[in-house]
């Protein structure tokens, strides 16, 4: 499918990729890898036509398709997300279009292998507009939104009024109607809650297509790919397994090579000693000679380590506080006719360790800046005795202030205690040298999340608040941290769609659901499963479903009734134009088998079969005109659109 050789891109001095070469078949499913600032998102970028490289080559069909789905975009905010979705489809009218051409020039060509040619392409255009399935697409759109969480009117409201994760969840939706030939999908479960993510992990376990994945979540790869590629150092390592395996698979590689340079050394060390040795004598001097250049010519081993960095991340020792930590008391929250929570209650003891989960808009962040006193509330929510915060959140690498270093903004945020420790605490959060005069806004978005990370930990505290912290840390990171949490002897609020990083972090799962937050006293997993058997197909809700009165119940049936006429009537239009173009091109295949009969010096043979064939397309467009009548008649009786 794509083939890359010799790809090279320098961002100034610094190679971010030398000479790399890899390829990728029609059944490969990558996880692509590697640390923040690697190049990762930057190889998908150039794959889907959107960077520029330096050198190289990229090979690819002229009629591969490729879906790309970045970590940011821009959105047309005046459609809705249903439109977004229905855009998929915008490729099954250009095909329609090719083929009513294609058709069209067939019809006139009198050369043979142009003829050829011209049926090959007709054929190629028929098979792709069977394989998105555009004759069914309200139906397919429904499904796709449900399934990424969408739900009720939020399908049809503007892309204006939702968040940066919603829109991010209306372009992954078209993405994947458009079933592209390759998939190429950077950091898709950024924005997604439990729910939307399980949903989408079963539908592209199975998808019929080639995969390239940049995740941070590592059962989501494991699940997904079976193949992994690291970028590291400028250069590619490509491996046969999925991204478990391939940590094993490294772990030993390294090992081998560690032994390798070992040996090498030592090696060396003994040939040194011989040409020392008869390198004065002028009757070993040749042979000293040739031990020489065998030393000058050895390919020296170089053990890999870029890839063992890793944060350095202990929490100090929590103040002491009172065994209250947090109490929130008959408290409720609305955003004007939404309702997040009634009359919800918690306790947070001294010394736990508590995760928020829920589908997205049960209110997670919601509570968060309450306890922060971001947002305003119904009801009490009260700090223990010698609570000291500190809160991280979802936005915090974005809240710093961009033309700072990182040691400015560190040091404002350290407490005076700590201020002489903020160049040994950057440097345990991989903040080293020069980079400590960085400007925040070159920073990457992990980078960032490190540095806020790290400003936590520069004052006293005794009870973290993390909203989704490990939203852009990548991998090892991520791993670093969770350790960090495990041993913290303070008390943790923690939200996190990771699968990976709750299981066997927390004593303690709150579930946000239906205005209530639930005591689960089950490891994240389970809490998973539970929810899976109860629920069946039920997806993440997108907004909390409300109390109606009668009035706006019979209004609402309206409502939906006449959504389901558009639908029907939009379906049944899309099916006329359909058949009226079989139909146009059943005839045009009739009259060329008709000339083909008629024409002089035929042969029998020849004629007998073209007369059969005559005799198959009259059956498909009498029952094609069947067709046809049937959904005519049935679009006339829903009228014309409101």
């Amino acid at each position: 499918m794509i083939t890359v050789q010799g790809l090279t891109l320098h961002f100034g001095q610094r190679p971010m990729f030398d000479a790399v070469s890899f390829f990728i078949g029609s059944d490969d499913r990558i996880g692509l890898v590697g640390r923040n600032g690697a190049g990762k998102s930057t190889l998908l970028k150039i794959m889907a036509g959107k960077q520029a490289f330096d050198g190289g080559h990229i090979g690819k069909p002229r009629e591969l398709t490729i879906g790309y789905l970045p970590q940011e975009m821009a959105h047309n905010l005046e459609l809705t997300p249903w439109q977004v979705a229905e855009l998929a489809f915008a490729e099954a009218r250009t095909l329609n279009e090719s083929i009513e051409r294609i058709t069209t020039d067939l019809e006139k060509c009198t050369n043979d292998e142009e003829a050829m040619e011209l049926a090959t392409l007709l054929a190629h255009a028929h098979e792709r507009l069977n394989a998105i399935g555009a004759s069914d697409h309200d139906m397919q759109v429904e499904r796709m939104l449900k399934g990424i969480g969408f739900v009720g009117e939020d399908m049809h409201r503007l892309m204006k009024e939702l968040s940066g994760g919603w829109r991010m969840r209306a372009e992954l939706a078209r993405i994947l109607l458009m079933q592209p030939d390759l998939l190429l999908l950077d950091e898709p479960t950024n924005h997604l809650d439990l729910p939307a993510i399980q949903w989408l992990e079963d539908l592209l376990r199975t998808y019929p297509s080639a995969l390239v994945l940049i995740s941070h979540d590592k059962t989501f790869l494991d699940r997904l790919t079976t193949r992994t590629i690291e970028v590291v150092g400028g250069k590619l390592i490509d491996r046969k397994a999925s991204w478990s395996k391939f940590v094993e698979l490294r772990k030993v590689e390294r090992e081998q090579q560690a032994s390798a340079a070992k040996d090498q050394q030592k090696y060396i060390e003994q040939t040194q000693e011989l040409i020392n040795k008869y390198r004065a004598k002028a009757s070993k001097a040749a042979f000293a000679q040739s031990l020489i250049t065998k030393l000058e010519k050895l390919d020296r081993i170089e053990v890999e380590d870029e890839d063992l960095r890793k944060m350095l991340v202990k929490f100090p020792p929590a103040p002491h506080s009172g065994k209250l930590v947090c109490e929130v008391k008959d408290v409720s929250k609305a955003y004007g006719a939404k309702r997040i929570f009634s009359h919800a209650e918690l306790t947070i003891a001294k010394g736990e360790h508590l995760a928020l989960v829920g589908a997205n808009g049960t209110g997670k962040s919601t509570l968060v800046r309450m306890i922060m006193g971001e947002e305003p509330y119904e009801g009490e929510i009260r700090m223990g005795h010698n609570v000291i915060v500190g809160y991280y959140a979802q936005d915090m690498p974005e809240r710093m202030t961009p033309q700072r270093t990182v040691i400015e903004t560190a040091e404002d945020a350290a407490s005076d205690d700590n201020r002489p420790r903020v160049r040994a605490m950057l440097g345990a959060f991989m903040f080293s040298g020069d980079d400590v005069d960085k400007k925040v806004k070159v920073l990457s978005g992990g980078e960032r999340a490190r540095l806020a990370l790290c400003c936590m930990l520069l004052k006293p505290l005794n009870f973290l608040i993390l909203d989704e912290p490990t939203h852009h840390l990548d991998i090892q990171s991520k791993d670093v941290l969770k350790e960090a949490l495990k041993s913290y002897d303070g008390t943790f609020l923690l939200v996190s769609h990771d699968r990976d990083f709750l299981t066997g972090l927390t004593n303690r799962l709150l579930e946000l659901d239906e205005h209530r937050i639930r005591d689960q006293h089950m490891d994240i997993l389970e809490l998973i499963e539970k929810r899976k058997a109860l629920q069946g197909a039920d997806i993440g809700k997108s907004s909390a479903a409300q109390p109606k009165t009668k009035a706006e119940k019979a209004d609402k049936s309206d409502q939906a009734e006449r959504r389901e006429r558009d639908k029907e009537r939009k379906r049944l239009q899309g099916a006329v134009a359909r058949l009226e173009k079989q139909l146009a091109e059943l005839e045009a295949e009739e009259k060329r088998l008709q000339a083909e009969v008629m024409r002089n010096g035929a042969p029998p043979a020849e004629v007998e079969k073209g007369y059969a064939s005559m005799g198959e397309v009259a059956q498909r467009i009498a029952a094609t005109m069947k067709e046809w009548e049937s959904a005519s008649v049935r679009l006339e009786e829903l009228g014309e659109e409101a």
